[in-house]
Parts: C-alpha cells; structure tokens; sequence
C-alpha cells in the first residue's frame, strides 16, 4: 500500500461512522465501518470505497475530467499521516 494511503480497516478503528460529503454537490452521510468492513474488508483503500460508495452519482457516471465528483471522508485527513 502507497504511503499515505488509509485503508477501511485503519479508519474503523478510529470511527464507527463515517462522514462522506462532495465538495461539489450537496451530497452528504454517514457510514457504519462495521458494515463496510463486512461487505468490502479490511484492505480495502479508502480511494477505492470513495469510488464504491459515488458510484451512483452523476459525475461520477458522465466520467468528465472537468467536472468530477468530489466524494471524500472529512475526517480521514487526520489520520492518513498515521497510516505508515
């Protein structure tokens, strides 16, 4: 895994909910880790389940390089320094 990289497995160790929000549109929710970590395992990188968890989103769906969708966890920020 590339430094820097969270994984889901990192990330539930510290939040039982994740914040999910779009720096683009008003999309916004949470998420139970325990879920996820269920359905998509421990190793999954957090880039992978932004793209999971967008992928019925418009932008995401047009595929524009101009207009991308800016799905992104808020609270993962603090952590991926640790993630070495």
């Amino acid at each position: 895994m590339p430094s820097g990289v969270v994984t889901l497995g990192q990330a539930a160790v510290r939040f039982s909910l994740l914040t999910v929000a779009c720096n683009r549109c008003e999309r916004a929710g949470r998420l139970r880790t325990d879920r996820l970590l269920a359905q998509h395992g421990p190793g999954l990188p957090m880039p992978t389940l932004c793209r999971i968890v967008a992928a019925d989103c418009p932008r995401m769906i047009a595929g524009q390089m101009h207009d991308v969708c800016g799905v992104h966890f808020p609270g993962l920020a603090r952590i991926a320094n640790r993630a070495d």
